[in-house]
This record gives structure tokens, sequence and C-alpha cells, in this order.
């Protein structure tokens, strides 16, 4: 058997040092003490991205929390308490308040209707239908909780 021509050497089958076939552990000399280096390395990289992806939740989650609070105390809603109609944040309803409703109102919880003159409205954030909804007292009495008055 003939050895590629570069080599221009012939080689003998049954001896494959001579053919340039070198057998070895496939290690360098001297990787078998910094070999740990590299899976620290990623172990270090892993820990550095989990930490950072944390934090950054953890602002992200505490922006939204003021938000959305400083958004609950600033919002008013016109509520019927011991039969007078008072001007209340969102927060600060409970139970057995009567609200008025006007368009555009965001409705701050589930209430049952109790009075109404052509009422539609948007449920699409909970329903997922563009359709507005028609309430009346007798046909349909629940209030959702974050859908829009349109009319």
């Amino acid at each position: 058997m003939l050895c590629p021509d570069w080599l221009h050497t012939s080689c003998d089958v049954t001896d494959p040092a001579a053919c340039g076939v070198v057998q070895g552990s496939g290690e360098d000399e001297g990787e078998g003490d910094t070999g740990w280096i590299e899976g620290a390395a990623i172990l270090l990289s892993v820990v550095c991205v989990v930490l950072v992806t944390a934090f950054n939740d953890w602002s992200k989650e505490k922006q939204f929390r003021g938000l959305q609070s400083r958004i609950e105390q600033e919002q008013r809603f016109a509520v019927v308490r011991k039969g007078n109609v008072i001007q209340i944040p969102v927060a600060d309803m409970v139970v057995g308040d009567m609200a008025q409703v006007k368009y555009g109102d965001l409705l701050p919880a589930d209430g049952v209707l109790v009075q109404a003159n052509d009422l539609k409205i948007d449920e699409s954030s909970l329903t997922g239908e563009s359709d507005h909804v028609s309430k009346s007292v007798d046909k349909d009495p629940m209030l959702l909780s974050v859908s829009i008055v349109v009319s």
C-alpha cells in the first residue's frame, strides 16, 4: 500500500506508525490539572445570567406594582353609600356600594345591574370577542370587572 503523495514514502500495512498514525489518550499534557476551569466558567456564566434575569424581573414587577397602586388611588368612582352620592378611590369600594357608571368607565369590581338605560359593555378583555354586550336588569344583569362601559 502506498501512502499519500505528500508523504513520498511507502507504508507497510501492518505498521500503522509508519503511515503517520499516532495513537494517544486525546489529552494534552497538563490539561488534567486545568480542565475544571471550563466547567466552572460555564457554571459561573449560567449563575450570572440567572441573577441578572431575576433582578430585571423583580425591578419590572416593582415598577408595575407602583403604577398599579397609583392608578387605583387616582381612579375615583361615584358610589351611593347610605343614600349619599360620594366620590371615592377604587381601592375604598366595599361590598354593598352602588357604583354609578358612565361611558368610558373601566369597571373596578364585579357587580349586579340595578338600573340602566341601553347599557352596552365591552367584555373583550375577558372573552376575546369584540362585540359589545347589551345589559339590562331583566336580561344578563351581571357586570364583570375590567369590562369597559361603551354606551
